[in-house]
């Protein structure tokens, strides 16, 4: 619980990094809340092994980009903080694209989404890029919050080739 107020600050984007506590067990539960809530929402789609693997492989890709943007600044001791508010917070918002599915199942033979599904769905998109902004912003002491969200942009697509590349790998 120490742990689940600060973030849900965060996801309002109201605290940091900093106010999250800085200690492997808090690390550990935040990853094992982020690989369940991938598993949530990627098995319908791709089944329950490989939405493991995308889990876990988007943690790896998320931790080397967290390295080496606080290692560029010279920041790398503030790294388990970063790492810990932005898996927690996409864990907590996995949760809620899970609801979203559960509420407006998309159809996957058809590859078709309703107009109300696409539009929630986009808006949990900007609620995401917003708030890994503001814990780059944060972490990296940037001056303005959408310098973080341009950075957050390019995590995601990072993070989206390397996933299609590796299901790509998976699926073959």
């Amino acid at each position: 619980m120490h742990t689940l107020v600060p973030m849900l600050d965060i996801l309002r984007l109201r605290g940091g990094p900093q106010n999250l506590p800085a200690d492997q067990g808090t690390l550990v539960f935040w990853m094992g809340a982020s690989v369940f809530t991938g598993i949530l929402v990627a098995a319908p789609m791709h089944g329950v092994a490989t939405s493991l693997y995308l889990s876990v492989l988007d943690l790896a890709v998320l931790y080397l980009f967290v390295m080496t943007l606080l290692g560029l600044r010279g920041m790398t001791g503030r790294w388990l903080q970063t790492y810990i508010a932005l898996v927690g917070t996409s864990a907590l918002l996995g949760l809620v694209m899970a609801a979203l599915l559960w509420a407006f199942p998309p159809d996957f033979a058809e590859e078709q989404v309703s107009p109300p599904a696409l539009i929630a769905y986009l808006g949990l998109l900007v609620w995401l890029l917003l708030v890994f902004g503001h814990i780059l912003q944060q972490a990296l002491g940037l001056a303005g919050r959408m310098t973080g969200v341009a950075i957050a942009l390019g995590f995601l697509i990072l993070s989206s080739v390397i996933t299609q590349f590796a299901l790509g790998l998976a699926n073959a």
